[in-house]
């Protein structure tokens, strides 16, 4: 199956708490743009703000669109958001795949019946280990994911 579209929760999944790119996140971004795979991000923070990260990032020109809680009417993390987002690139669950950082994320994406991928970001030892057992697949860096598609 192809992929055809993937969403990224905003914050850790895609932020080092200075703000700026995790490691190997705009290679792996380049990529999935020169496959052709359309790009979307969820976020509790404002428009404004969640724009302003994407821009200090450097990672603004890769997605399509933010999709906040206060234009979805609902909380980023749950199922409801990712089907939505998912609506907005044109795609289905089966062409999508969810990227996130928490375990809420992860788990609410998974039940609505999406892929899920884990990103370390923040997470302590034991949460971190219950993001990986709930996500297809789990990364603790983005280099990880362009080593896998290089075997």
């Amino acid at each position: 199956m192809r992929l055809q579209s993937a969403i990224f929760t905003l914050g850790d999944t895609l932020f080092t708490p200075d703000g700026a790119a995790r490691e190997g996140l705009d290679k792996a971004l380049s990529l999935f743009k020169m496959e052709g795979v359309w790009l979307g991000a969820v976020t509790a923070l404002s428009a404004e703000d969640a724009q302003k990260a994407l821009e200090k990032a450097g990672l603004s020109s890769y997605f399509r669109f933010v999709l906040t809680e206060s234009v979805a009417l609902c909380k980023a993390d749950s199922g409801t958001m990712f089907e939505r987002a998912m609506k907005r690139l044109h795609s289905q669950k089966d062409d999508t795949i969810v990227f996130s950082g928490s375990l809420a994320a992860i788990q609410n994406a998974k039940d609505a019946g999406f892929r899920t991928v884990a990103v370390r970001g923040g997470a302590e030892k034991e949460v971190w280990r219950a993001m990986r057992t709930a996500a297809a697949q789990s990364l603790e860096n983005y280099s990880e994911l362009l080593a896998q598609t290089n075997e």
